[in-house]
Protein backbone atom coordinates (compact mmCIF):
# COMPACT_ATOMS: atom_id res chain seq x y z
CA UNK A 1 0.00 0.00 0.00
CA UNK A 2 3.06 2.22 0.97
CA UNK A 3 4.82 1.45 -2.32
CA UNK A 4 1.12 2.47 -4.59
CA UNK A 5 0.58 5.46 -2.31
CA UNK A 6 4.56 6.68 -3.69
CA UNK A 7 4.08 5.88 -7.08
CA UNK A 8 0.64 7.68 -7.00
CA UNK A 9 2.17 10.80 -5.89
CA UNK A 10 5.29 10.87 -7.83
CA UNK A 11 2.98 10.47 -10.91
CA UNK A 12 1.11 13.22 -9.85
CA UNK A 13 4.00 15.33 -9.28
CA UNK A 14 5.08 14.56 -12.85
CA UNK A 15 1.86 14.96 -14.46
CA UNK A 16 1.65 18.79 -12.50
CA UNK A 17 4.92 19.68 -14.44
CA UNK A 18 4.59 18.27 -18.14
CA UNK A 19 0.74 19.07 -17.91
CA UNK A 20 1.13 22.04 -20.30
CA UNK A 21 2.79 20.23 -22.90
CA UNK A 22 0.96 16.72 -22.56
CA UNK A 23 -2.11 18.94 -22.49
CA UNK A 24 -1.43 20.88 -25.73
CA UNK A 25 -0.13 17.20 -27.35
CA UNK A 26 -3.43 15.06 -26.15
CA UNK A 27 -5.30 18.04 -27.46
CA UNK A 28 -3.92 17.47 -30.95
CA UNK A 29 -3.54 13.52 -30.42
CA UNK A 30 -7.39 13.91 -30.12
CA UNK A 31 -8.24 16.33 -32.72
CA UNK A 32 -6.22 14.21 -35.29
CA UNK A 33 -8.23 11.26 -34.23
CA UNK A 34 -11.40 12.61 -34.49
CA UNK A 35 -10.62 13.92 -38.29
CA UNK A 36 -9.59 10.60 -39.43
CA UNK A 37 -12.69 9.13 -37.59
CA UNK A 38 -14.67 11.52 -40.29
CA UNK A 39 -12.60 10.17 -43.39
CA UNK A 40 -13.12 6.94 -42.34
CA UNK A 41 -17.09 7.76 -42.36
CA UNK A 42 -16.75 9.59 -45.78
CA UNK A 43 -14.57 7.13 -47.22
CA UNK A 44 -17.61 4.05 -46.49
CA UNK A 45 -20.02 6.95 -47.37
CA UNK A 46 -18.37 7.53 -50.90
CA UNK A 47 -17.71 3.58 -51.27
CA UNK A 48 -21.43 3.21 -51.61
CA UNK A 49 -22.15 6.28 -53.94
CA UNK A 50 -19.67 5.05 -56.04
CA UNK A 51 -21.00 1.49 -56.10
CA UNK A 52 -24.85 3.03 -56.67
CA UNK A 53 -23.59 4.82 -59.46
CA UNK A 54 -21.66 1.78 -60.61
CA UNK A 55 -24.20 -0.44 -60.49
CA UNK A 56 -26.75 2.11 -62.71
CA UNK A 57 -24.13 2.99 -65.36
CA UNK A 58 -24.00 -0.67 -65.61
CA UNK A 59 -27.49 -1.14 -66.06
CA UNK A 60 -27.73 2.06 -68.67
CA UNK A 61 -25.13 0.08 -70.29
CA UNK A 62 -27.01 -3.20 -70.57
CA UNK A 63 -30.24 -1.26 -71.88
CA UNK A 64 -28.18 0.51 -74.18
CA UNK A 65 -26.93 -2.62 -75.56
CA UNK A 66 -30.71 -3.56 -75.90
CA UNK A 67 -31.72 -0.89 -77.50
CA UNK A 68 -28.63 -0.99 -80.06
CA UNK A 69 -29.94 -4.60 -80.91
CA UNK A 70 -33.32 -3.68 -81.88
CA UNK A 71 -33.30 -1.00 -83.29
CA UNK A 72 -30.55 -3.18 -85.73
CA UNK A 73 -33.30 -6.12 -85.82
CA UNK A 74 -35.79 -3.26 -86.93
CA UNK A 75 -33.17 -1.65 -89.82
CA UNK A 76 -32.56 -5.14 -91.53
CA UNK A 77 -36.38 -6.13 -90.98
CA UNK A 78 -37.45 -2.89 -93.20
CA UNK A 79 -34.10 -2.66 -94.91
CA UNK A 80 -33.97 0.80 -93.93
CA UNK A 81 -30.82 1.77 -95.11
CA UNK A 82 -30.90 5.95 -93.94
CA UNK A 83 -31.39 7.96 -90.75
CA UNK A 84 -34.40 9.92 -92.45
CA UNK A 85 -35.98 6.69 -93.17
CA UNK A 86 -34.82 5.15 -89.64
CA UNK A 87 -36.84 7.67 -87.76
CA UNK A 88 -39.81 7.45 -89.96
CA UNK A 89 -39.88 4.06 -87.78
CA UNK A 90 -41.06 5.33 -84.51
CA UNK A 91 -39.75 2.39 -82.83
CA UNK A 92 -35.86 3.17 -84.46
CA UNK A 93 -37.12 7.09 -83.22
CA UNK A 94 -38.13 5.98 -79.86
CA UNK A 95 -34.90 3.87 -79.21
CA UNK A 96 -32.56 6.43 -80.89
CA UNK A 97 -33.78 9.36 -77.77
CA UNK A 98 -33.47 6.46 -75.24
CA UNK A 99 -30.06 6.00 -76.23
CA UNK A 100 -29.45 9.30 -76.38
CA UNK A 101 -30.66 10.12 -72.97
CA UNK A 102 -28.96 6.93 -71.42
CA UNK A 103 -25.68 7.62 -73.26
CA UNK A 104 -26.17 11.41 -71.43
CA UNK A 105 -26.75 9.71 -67.86
CA UNK A 106 -24.12 7.21 -68.50
CA UNK A 107 -21.50 10.25 -69.41
CA UNK A 108 -22.37 11.95 -65.97
CA UNK A 109 -22.15 8.73 -63.99
CA UNK A 110 -19.14 8.49 -65.28
CA UNK A 111 -18.08 11.89 -64.20
CA UNK A 112 -19.24 11.86 -60.79
CA UNK A 113 -17.61 8.35 -60.20
CA UNK A 114 -14.37 9.47 -61.47
CA UNK A 115 -15.37 12.58 -58.59
CA UNK A 116 -15.97 10.55 -55.55
CA UNK A 117 -12.74 8.00 -56.76
CA UNK A 118 -10.35 10.99 -56.74
CA UNK A 119 -12.10 12.52 -53.59
CA UNK A 120 -11.42 8.58 -52.06
CA UNK A 121 -7.76 8.94 -52.76
CA UNK A 122 -7.31 12.41 -51.53
CA UNK A 123 -8.62 11.36 -48.47
CA UNK A 124 -6.90 8.30 -48.05
CA UNK A 125 -3.61 10.19 -48.62
CA UNK A 126 -4.88 12.52 -45.54
CA UNK A 127 -5.85 9.74 -43.78
CA UNK A 128 -2.37 8.46 -44.01
CA UNK A 129 -0.85 11.55 -43.42
CA UNK A 130 -2.84 12.14 -40.35
CA UNK A 131 -1.44 8.13 -39.14
CA UNK A 132 2.11 9.61 -39.56
CA UNK A 133 1.38 12.82 -37.93
CA UNK A 134 -0.32 10.82 -34.52
CA UNK A 135 2.84 9.01 -34.76
CA UNK A 136 5.00 11.84 -34.64
CA UNK A 137 2.68 14.62 -32.67
CA UNK A 138 5.29 14.89 -30.08
CA UNK A 139 8.11 16.46 -32.57
CA UNK A 140 5.61 18.35 -34.67
CA UNK A 141 4.91 22.15 -34.24
CA UNK A 142 1.20 23.21 -33.73
CA UNK A 143 1.31 25.10 -37.60
CA UNK A 144 1.88 21.66 -39.02
CA UNK A 145 -0.61 19.67 -37.43
CA UNK A 146 -3.27 22.80 -37.50
CA UNK A 147 -2.63 23.10 -41.90
CA UNK A 148 -2.68 19.52 -42.04
CA UNK A 149 -6.42 19.31 -40.18
CA UNK A 150 -7.49 22.56 -42.36
CA UNK A 151 -6.19 20.42 -45.20
CA UNK A 152 -7.94 17.35 -44.12
CA UNK A 153 -11.29 20.41 -43.23
CA UNK A 154 -11.37 21.67 -46.76
CA UNK A 155 -11.82 17.99 -48.44
CA UNK A 156 -14.55 16.88 -45.95
CA UNK A 157 -16.70 19.88 -46.88
CA UNK A 158 -16.40 18.98 -50.08
CA UNK A 159 -17.29 15.79 -50.29
CA UNK A 160 -19.73 15.55 -47.20
CA UNK A 161 -22.35 17.14 -49.43
CA UNK A 162 -21.94 15.10 -52.12
CA UNK A 163 -22.97 11.94 -50.57
CA UNK A 164 -26.74 13.17 -49.75
CA UNK A 165 -27.23 14.79 -53.47
CA UNK A 166 -28.63 12.71 -56.00
CA UNK A 167 -25.51 11.08 -58.75
CA UNK A 168 -26.73 13.94 -61.53
CA UNK A 169 -28.58 16.49 -62.04
CA UNK A 170 -31.28 15.16 -65.14
CA UNK A 171 -31.68 19.07 -65.96
CA UNK A 172 -27.90 19.42 -66.80
CA UNK A 173 -27.19 15.34 -69.26
CA UNK A 174 -25.10 16.50 -72.48
CA UNK A 175 -27.06 14.70 -75.27
CA UNK A 176 -25.59 13.25 -78.23
CA UNK A 177 -27.14 13.71 -81.54
CA UNK A 178 -29.56 11.07 -82.86
CA UNK A 179 -28.00 11.01 -85.88
CA UNK A 180 -24.78 10.64 -84.27
CA UNK A 181 -26.17 7.53 -82.59
CA UNK A 182 -27.52 6.12 -85.60
CA UNK A 183 -24.32 6.21 -87.55
CA UNK A 184 -22.44 4.01 -84.69
CA UNK A 185 -25.03 1.35 -84.70
CA UNK A 186 -24.48 1.24 -88.38
CA UNK A 187 -21.06 1.20 -88.52
CA UNK A 188 -21.12 -1.38 -85.61
CA UNK A 189 -23.26 -3.70 -87.71
CA UNK A 190 -20.63 -2.63 -91.06
CA UNK A 191 -17.57 -3.33 -88.56
CA UNK A 192 -19.17 -7.19 -87.43
CA UNK A 193 -19.61 -8.28 -90.92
Amino acid sequence: MKKYLIVSCALMVLSFIGEGALHATGDKSTELEVKMTEINTLQHDLSGKIALAQKKRDQMVQKTRELEAEIRDQKEQFDIKTYQKALLNSRIDYNLKLIQLLSGYINRLNDKIAYFNTGSETLNYYYQQAQDDLLMIKTLNDLEIDKLIAQINDILDEYIPQTSRPLFDVGDVPLKETKLIWQEIVAEKIGKK
